[in-house]
C-alpha cells in the first residue's frame, strides 16, 4: 500500500478472548486492523473508553498513577490496543446464512467513528455478512460495499433489520465550528 502513495498511520491490535489453540502454534489471542490513509485524514476523531471497572464490585481497576482526579471524566484516550471488544459468539450477532466469522458491531462502530462523521461515505470491498453496512445504516453514513459470496444473506439482514449491535459506551468528541475534534489540533475539512 505505500508503494501505491497510501501513508501508514495506525496498527491497531483487537484482543479476541476465547479463541480455540491451534496445536504446534502460539495461542491466537489477536488480530490486527491495518490502517492508511491517502494523505493526512480527512477526519480523525478522538474517542474516550471508559474508565475500567471491576466487574464483580464496580471499583476502578487501576490507579492511574495517583492521577485519577487529573483524568478527564469522559473516559481515557483510546489506545491502539483493543482489549474491550466483545468477540461474535452469540446467534443474534451472526448471519443464519454465512457461518464464517463476523466482526463485532462495536468494533466496525468505533472505526466508523474514528474516521467519518455522519454523511461521509464508507466503502467495504470485502462485506462478509454486511456488519459495516448495518453500522453505517444506525451512524448515518452512506456506504457502498461488495460481496461475491454472501450478498443474498447481507441483503435479508438489512432489510430484517437482523443484526443485533453490542453496546457501545465510547464517548466520541464533538466537531465545534471551527472543523476541530473536541480538543485535538487536527483539521478536519467540511464536507
Amino acid at each position: 500500500l505505500m508503494e501505491l502513495g497510501m501513508m501508514f498511520r495506525h496498527d491497531i491490535t483487537v484482543e479476541v478472548k476465547s479463541t480455540l489453540p491451534i496445536p504446534g502454534r502460539l495461542y491466537p489471542a489477536h488480530y490486527s486492523l491495518l490502517y492508511f490513509t491517502k494523505g493526512k485524514p480527512r477526519t480523525f476523531r478522538k474517542i474516550r473508553t471508559p474508565i475500567e471497572v471491576c466487574r464483580h464490585c464496580g471499583g476502578e481497576i487501576k490507579d492511574y498513577g495517583g492521577h485519577r482526579h487529573a483524568m478527564n471524566p469522559l473516559g481515557v484516550n483510546l489506545k491502539d490496543v483493543w482489549t474491550d471488544i466483545p468477540t461474535v459468539r452469540h446467534w443474534k450477532f451472526k448471519s443464519k446464512g454465512r457461518p464464517a466469522n463476523a466482526l463485532s458491531t462495536k468494533l466496525l462502530d468505533r472505526v466508523v467513528e474514528i474516521s467519518t462523521i455522519e454523511g461521509d461515505l464508507v466503502v467495504d470491498p470485502f462485506g462478509g455478512s454486511g456488519t459495516t453496512f448495518a453500522v453505517c445504516e444506525k451512524k448515518n453514513r452512506y456506504w457502498i460495499g461488495s460481496e461475491l459470496d454472501f450478498s443474498q444473506q447481507i441483503k435479508e439482514r438489512l432489510i430484517n433489520q437482523d443484526i443485533a449491535h453490542h453496546a457501545n459506551t465510547d464517548h466520541v468528541e464533538d466537531l465545534n465550528r471551527t472543523g476541530f475534534a473536541g480538543d485535538s489540533h487536527e483539521r478536519v475539512k467540511p464536507i
